[in-house]
C-alpha cells in the first residue's frame, strides 16, 4: 500500500494563518484597551474590527487556487488598513505586517510542491 505524501506546504500556509488570526485578535485587544483607557472612539470602533477580522480570518482553506486568489486579492485591503490604523493606533500595524509576510510568500510559491 502507498501512503500519500501529505503536503507540508498548506499545513505551513494553515499555521502562519492561524498566528495570523490571533495576532489581529491580541492586536484588537491592545487597540480596544488603549480605546477605553484613552476614551479614544476610533480605537474602541477600530479595535473590535481586528478582532472581528482576525475571527472571520480564521478559516483554513484546502484548495491551493482558492488559497492563492484570495491573498492576491488581500492587497488592497491591507493597504486601507496600513494607513487606518497608522492614523488610529500603530498596534494593528504588526498584525497587517505579518499578514503581507503570509501574503508574499504564497504568492512567491511558497505552496508550489515542487520547491
Amino acid at each position: 500500500m502507498k501512503r500519500r505524501k501529505k503536503n507540508s506546504s498548506l499545513k505551513k500556509y494553515n499555521k502562519l494563518n492561524k498566528i495570523s488570526s490571533l495576532i489581529w485578535v491580541l492586536a484588537g485587544l491592545g487597540i480596544l484597551g488603549f480605546g477605553i483607557y484613552y476614551k479614544e472612539i476610533f480605537e474602541k470602533i477600530f479595535g473590535p474590527v481586528a478582532i472581528i477580522y482576525g475571527l472571520a480570518t480564521l478559516s483554513t482553506r484546502q484548495n491551493q487556487v482558492a488559497i492563492k486568489k484570495n491573498e492576491q486579492g488581500k492587497l488592497a485591503i491591507l493597504s486601507l488598513l496600513l494607513i487606518i490604523y497608522s492614523l488610529v493606533n500603530p498596534l494593528g500595524n504588526i498584525a497587517i505586517l505579518f499578514d503581507i509576510y503570509k501574503r508574499d510568500w504564497v504568492i512567491r510559491g511558497g505552496l508550489d510542491e515542487k520547491k
